[in-house]
């Protein structure tokens, strides 16, 4: 079942959207008369903030002048995992929308991509904001929450080859303020705040590579009593719905076997089989008629390979004189583009 190499980079893609939200927030240390002292860009990083904690708290002291403390504000964030989301489960064997993947609709060998519906997840995400001062921490978490209601949606290209984008909802399910405020007056504080985040996304199988259907013709036996069928051929002209009604057909019986001939021998000739008659059964593609009778032996239109004593079925034509006969062509439509059929609307 398993074996069948693909990566989408499904994870990859979705922590670099994630962390992309938030790369460009800026806090500004101001005056009482509002000017503008500093202007700092803050830092993220992918990583646990415990990390850098324990940097900050195995670092405390900040005389030594050969080295330098970790710059506060900044951000970190991390993946915490995955969930299944049931509730936006779809029927497995529903195919995705397909895209030519080599070749042209009219050429000589065009293949097409498709896949099933994905499996949606839920990845969890925690962003932690570090400050040493309760302004600055304030101020990158006012410029985060406005866009959150409590969702912000991003459109992400899942799976290029398919040209699959979708919009992936990011949700806000909560926030966390600590203040490790107590201790001596050289400890360094350390301000933060904790926002959970929940990433509806989806993890996507193998695409699949098949030809495109680019004609169709389809047969149903209609007839009771009487051997009767209607045609359906789709190509580039358009969708031509014929409908034909044959004379009742007769079963004969292949006295011998033939290869790639069109001369058949019969045990017997039926009264009533004449030439022009359909033969069906021959496993042709297209059923031969009947070209001439010499005693037994009939002559084909098409040669065919049969087995001794295989049964055939020999149709009369369409004759105008019997009342139950029908022949038509209908045109539902005469204008064709590639997009106007998929193939498991004929398959």
């Amino acid at each position: 079942m398993f074996g069948t190499y693909f990566y989408h980079e499904t994870v990859k893609k979705s922590v670099s959207v994630f962390g992309t939200l938030f790369n460009n927030i800026t806090v500004k240390r101001v005056k009482s008369d509002d000017t503008v002292l500093q202007t700092l860009k803050v830092p993220l990083a992918y990583g646990p903030k415990q990390k850098w904690l324990a940097r900050i708290t195995a670092e405390p002291d900040l005389n030594d002048l050969s080295r330098s403390a970790i710059s506060l504000p900044r951000m970190a964030f991390e993946l915490t995992g995955f969930t299944y989301d049931s509730a936006r489960t779809l029927n497995r064997n529903i195919r995705m929308v397909k895209d030519i993947t080599s070749g042209e609709v009219d050429g000589t060998n065009p293949t097409r991509g498709y896949q099933y519906v994905p499996a949606p997840y839920n990845l969890n995400f925690t962003l932690s904001i570090m400050a040493r001062n309760q302004e600055d921490a304030l101020q990158i978490v006012e410029q985060i929450l406005p866009y959150f209601q409590p969702e912000y949606t991003v459109a992400m290209s899942t799976v290029p080859q398919m040209s699959d984008v979708r919009d992936i909802p990011i949700i806000l399910d909560s926030i966390s303020q600590s203040d490790s405020y107590e201790g001596d007056y050289l400890s360094r504080r350390i301000l933060t705040y904790d926002l959970t985040f929940t990433m509806k996304t989806f993890f996507y199988g193998p695409v699949v590579s098949g030809k495109v259907i680019t004609k169709v013709e389809e047969g149903i036996y209609i007839g009771s009593g009487t051997v009767a069928f209607t045609g359906t051929t789709q190509n580039e002209a358009g969708l031509v719905k014929k409908v034909r009604h044959y004379e009742p057909g007769v079963s004969v019986t292949v006295n011998g076997a033939v290869n790639n001939t069109n001369a058949v021998i019969l045990d017997s000739v039926p009264t009533g089989v004449a030439v022009g008659y359909r033969v069906f059964g021959t496993g042709n593609t297209s059923n031969p008629t009947i070209s001439s009778i010499n005693s037994l032996t009939l002559t084909l239109s098409d040669s065919v390979t049969l087995t001794d004593n295989q049964q055939l079925i020999v149709v009369g034509g369409v004759d105008p004189d019997d009342t139950f006969i029908v022949a038509e062509d209908v045109n539902f439509y005469e204008e064709y583009t590639p997009s106007t059929y998929s193939d498991e609307d004929y398959t």
